[in-house]
This record gives C-alpha cells, structure tokens and sequence, in this order.
C-alpha cells in the first residue's frame, strides 16, 4: 500500500486553537483512529490530544452521551457538541465564541444562568389533579444547555457590543433564556400571575429583537422559533 494512503488511513489532522493569557494557539494535532473506519467525535480527539501532545490542554466534559452541554465547542467556527459531533481531517476545534474565554477551549457559562436570577419565579399550583403537561412543555425540557443557540443571536450580542464582558450576568437575553422563561409559561402547575410574570421577564431581556430575526438553531433539535419566540411574541402583545 502506497505510505501516503496508509497514514491517511490511521490519523486525522485536526488544529486545535487553544485560548491563553488572550491569545489563540493553533496546534496542529494528528489523531491516529482505532481502527481504519473510526470516525472520531471531536471529544476524543481532545482527550487523545491532552495524553500524547498537549498535557495542559483544558476542556469541560461531563456525560459523554449528550445530555449535560457541557463539552460544547467550535468546530470551523460553528458550536457543536464534542462527545457527539464528528471530526473530519483539517478541522478547527476552538472555544465557543459566543461566551467569553476563561482558558483554552473553557467558556465562562455562569453569566446566562445568574441573568435568570429572580425572574425564574418559584412555587405555583400544587398538581393535585394530576394535570397532563403539553407536548411542547416536554420539548422544551430536553434542553442540555449546550448554548449552541447563542450562536448569531442578535440579542445575545449586545451584551459585548453595549456593556463589558466581566460584568457577573449578562442583561440581554438569548434564546436560551426565553426557552426557559416559556417553559414557565407552559408548565401546566404554573399560576396565571408566574406565566405574566415570565412574559415580562423575556420582554426586559430584550424579546422585542426577534421581530427581526429569522430564527435561532437548537443544538438538540428543539424547535426555538415555533414553540419559544412566536408564543413569547404573542403573549407579550407584540406580535397578533
């Protein structure tokens, strides 16, 4: 078999671009394969980069099965879930760009979540007649948080265009946090005045930008457009 063949067969080139002390570090990485037909999951070419070349490397993962987020990164610059998206030869791997950079391919992610600090209203009606949740509500819940829907989210942005990225929660809403935010509104136990008060919450996280947006992905699946953003639209009156 002609040499060059051959080690196509066995390794995979990856760059990775590690984040530090401000600057990105491209390393190129070859990844050699189990077997001649393994296509590789971005994750485990991570972990095989941190044992053979790149002992400091850091990245977040938890489950391994895509149900944490967790492990989420950039590959050729679009969020994808590690431990389930494959890595092909010559691709990117890099930290999400849509969060800031704490070290290598680790985002700061705590910002999203203290930004729902108090607008996420506890209690409501105890579920005492046993009362069906709707399909949507489901869908909703099988969110991971892996924020690949921050991804050219316009109101997501202007919390780097308009405000400083140490602050210790971002002020405009993404749609992650209106997925939230509707949950509450759809949760059959929740009393009228929590689903008003969650509506309102997604218009002060700045609602009214997806008027002019022609929608977000979800990185599982979740249909963000018909069954987050067009019913917060309606509810809040900005929309018939």
């Amino acid at each position: 078999m002609n040499r060059r063949l051959q080690n196509n067969s066995e390794y995979l080139e990856v760059t990775i671009i590690a984040h530090k002390e401000g600057q990105d570090l491209p390393t190129k990485f070859k990844y050699k394969k189990r077997n001649e037909k393994e296509k590789p999951m971005a994750l485990d070419v991570l972990l095989q980069a941190q044992e053979n070349q790149l002992p400091d490397l850091a990245f977040r993962y938890g489950c391994r099965a895509r149900n944490c987020g967790v492990c989420t990164i950039d590959i050729n610059g679009k969020p994808r879930i590690a431990c389930r998206a494959v890595v092909r030869d010559g691709d990117e791997l890099k930290a999400m760009s849509t969060l800031p950079v704490i070290t290598d391919l680790i985002v700061r992610r705590d910002q999203i979540s203290r930004q729902l600090k108090g607008k996420i209203y506890e209690g409501g009606r105890k579920n005492d007649l046993n009362v069906e949740a709707s399909e949507d509500y489901h869908e909703l819940t099988s969110c991971i948080e892996c924020y690949a829907c921050l991804d050219n989210c316009p109101m997501h942005e202007k919390n780097f265009s308009e405000i400083k990225n140490d602050q210790d929660y971002f002020q405009w809403g993404n749609p992650f946090s209106l997925l939230k935010l509707q949950t509450i509104a759809t949760d059959p136990v929740s009393t009228v005045v929590r689903r008003e008060a969650a509506v309102s919450a997604a218009l002060e996280l700045g609602l009214e930008t997806c008027l002019d947006c022609p929608g977000c992905k979800c990185g599982v699946g979740i249909d963000l457009k018909g069954k987050v953003i067009k019913p917060l639209l309606q509810n809040s009156k900005l929309v018939d």
